[in-house]
């Protein structure tokens, strides 16, 4: 494989960039909308289109040229189609299409652009085939359907050829929208419920990085809504993906619970005694599901996808050369690049959701208690990974020395904690740069959560760890389970490089002959820009130490995936077998008994997911995790050797 080869030569022949092996070519004008085109509003999904009555909806959808402003107001402004309710303004996503089932839809779906178009989604209950509406440039169809199945739906449209939310780039990225059918006698206008649709304006180039813009609900961070929660409150959010790509979707501080999924054209509930308390759930392209869950604790949160590359440069067109950009009154959802970007800022964009939770009359703050105290430095040791590339990581003090470079670990120190123990971690920042640590699935005070610049409430904000500094992040683990911690500043780097460990909260003492961690991590940034790394490391290695087991003994695997920007798959067994384990735990909390069942042992995890596993191995001889970068990338090894216990001697 070229590409394969190329990396060699260069992974030989020089020392790597900061950000990837070769620098990027210059950057092209983005392409701009027509003369006088409409400026697309972005559409939070909370009024449902058309009109319904006496158990008829009627609406009208036109396609019609529009720019569209996916960022802040100093943004470039970019060309598409999107879809309008007749004399309204074009909105991203698509105008919501919501009623109760057993609703006879009559729609009316005029295309006023140029281009020929295929749109699908709108008879959910039909064959995928029959499911699809030619519209011809300046053409016009009528629909009439019956909605027929509760659930969480979407419609889409697409250049005519198109077979898949797939096929679409830039110019027909934005013809889609939600459609939710609720149960009957429910008033769609009265719905608490949020919708948010991922969508990604991707403009490719044969020489070059492509231009990318990945939004919820038309716009992407920092320039989208804050939602505001109450301490306290149920939630219930919908998720569709209509990106040409998967995303790992974590929330901070709390868990959820994925109450329906499925896929464009249908969904299903998912029985309560298999609803797992999680933190993170994987979103295919062209799938759906509905969470439900409650904050606990006030202050600021976030959730986003954990793809380093969705949420930072990788998906912003901010600074692009020569961009048309239009000046519009009262946007409210502005935000200051200039200190966005400024240093220590935590540089996000894309797939973030921001969320203030106000507190209870009844929540008081954690008193100061007497804490242990772990000293955490993170330090850099150059030369240290694969391409002579720069290792990112942490080390623990002992002591008043404090470590040096060379006492880097990748991945970092397991910390020890105890359930209900009050800690104190002080981070030591003993680098070059600004960086931040995010506990992750700890359900802790917003403060220490670790997002720079957001973490915490009103003046009380967690602020970047600037070179020299240290932060002490305070809290009580809740509940015993597998958990990771990692950089949450410039994460494509200083996570790609190494910066991540394990946390292991227990009861009591933890017996690391039958309890073992493993850790499937980065080991160095992108060979070019805006592509995946090409590394990986399992615990700390290309071929890790081997984990000695006896035949026999009941073994608890700690599984935690944080590579930076990859889907990992976890797979035990001997090159011919796979081996069988139960599942204990996802994401640091117990599972349900119904889904403690032995199985398989092989699991796909995104960046940040942890599952825990039981296995009893049954003859003697040579097993191993084998880990890789789904589906087909890079592959290391976690060997186990499996001996038979010699009998004791008799006295």
């Amino acid at each position: 494989m070229p590409f394969v080869a190329l990396h060699a030569m260069l992974a030989l022949a020089a020392p790597l960039l900061q950000d990837q092996v070769v620098p990027p070519p210059p950057r092209l004008p983005l392409p701009r909308p027509v003369a006088s085109a409409p400026i697309a509003d972005f559409n939070q999904n909370r009024i449902p289109a058309g009109r319904l009555a006496k158990g008829v909806l009627t609406l009208a959808l036109d396609v019609v040229e529009a720019g569209y402003r996916p960022e802040g107001a100093d943004d470039p402004v970019v060309r598409i189609l999107a879809l309008a309710e007749p004399g309204k303004t074009p909105q991203v996503p698509g105008p919501l299409l919501r009623a109760p089932v057993g609703t006879m839809v009559r729609l009316t779906l005029r295309n006023q652009s140029d281009s020929a178009l295929t749109f699908s989604g709108f008879r959910q209950t039909s064959k995928a085939d029959d499911d699809t509406v030619q519209l011809a440039a300046r053409a016009t169809r009528e629909l009439t359907f019956r909605l027929d199945a509760v659930g969480t739906y979407a419609y889409w449209g697409a250049f005519k050829g198109a077979t898949s939310v797939e096929d679409r780039l830039w110019l027909d990225s934005q013809l889609n929208g939600a459609f939710v059918v609720d149960s009957a006698g429910t008033d769609p206008a009265k719905a608490t419920d949020r919708i948010f649709v991922i969508s990604e304006w991707f403009h490719d180039y044969p020489d070059r990085a492509f231009e990318s813009a990945l939004v919820f609900n038309g716009k992407a961070w920092p320039h989208n809504e804050r939602i505001t929660l109450a301490q306290g409150d149920s939630v219930r959010w919908r998720f569709i993906n209509l990106a040409a790509i998967e995303h790992p979707l974590h929330l901070h501080g709390f868990y959820y619970r994925v109450t329906r999924r499925g896929s464009l054209r249908g969904d299903s509930a998912v029985a309560p005694a298999e609803q797992f308390l999680q933190n993170m759930q994987t979103l295919r392209i062209g799938k759906t599901m509905n969470i439900a869950w409650v904050p606990t604790t006030p202050g600021n949160w976030v959730f986003h996808c954990h793809f380093a590359s969705h949420v930072g440069s990788a998906v912003t067109l901010h600074g692009s050369p020569e961009a048309y950009t239009v000046k519009q009154a009262g946007d409210a959802m502005a935000a200051n690049h200039a200190d966005h970007e400024s240093p220590g800022r935590h540089d996000m964009h894309g797939l973030v959701i921001g969320l203030h939770v106000t507190p209870s009359s009844s929540y008081r703050a954690p008193a100061v208690v007497q804490r242990r105290t772990i000293r955490l430095v993170a330090l850099k040791l150059p030369n240290a990974l694969a391409g002579f590339q720069t290792a990112y990581g942490f080390a623990l003090q002992k002591g008043d020395t404090l470590p040096k470079a060379d006492d880097l670990k990748v991945p970092g120190p397991v910390l020890e904690l105890r359930r209900g123990e009050p800690v104190r971690i002080l981070v030591k920042n003993a680098m070059d740069e600004y960086t931040g640590v995010h506990w992750h699935g700890l359900e802790i005070e917003s403060y220490p959560d670790g997002v720079p610049n957001f973490s915490g409430d009103g003046a009380h904000i967690f602020p970047p760890i600037a070179p020299g500094d240290s932060f002490a992040a305070e809290f009580t683990p809740p509940r015993s389970g597998t958990f990771p911690y990692h950089s949450h500043l410039n994460e494509l780097r200083q996570i790609g490089s190494g910066m991540y460990g394990a946390i292991v909260i227990t009861d009591g003492p933890r017996d690391t002959t039958r309890d073992h961690v493993i850790v499937g991590g980065g080991g160095g940034v992108p060979m070019f820009d805006k592509f995946g790394p090409a590394f990986a490391l399992v615990n700390g290695r290309r071929v890790a130490k081997p984990i000695r087991m006896f035949v026999g003994d009941t073994n608890r695997l700690r599984l935690v995936s944080i590579h930076s920007d990859e889907l990992l798959t976890f797979r035990l067994g001997s090159d011919s077998t796979v081996e069988r384990w139960t599942p204990l735990a996802r994401d640091g909390a117990d599972l349900p008994v119904a889904l403690q069942k032995p199985g398989l042992a092989q699991i796909e995890m995104g960046p940040g997911q942890t599952a825990d596993f039981l296995f009893v191995p049954r003859q003697a001889g040579e097993l191993a995790v084998e880990v890789w970068i789904s589906p087909s990338g890079q592959r290391v090894v976690q060997p186990i050797i499996v001996s038979q216990r010699r009998p004791e001697r008799g006295g």
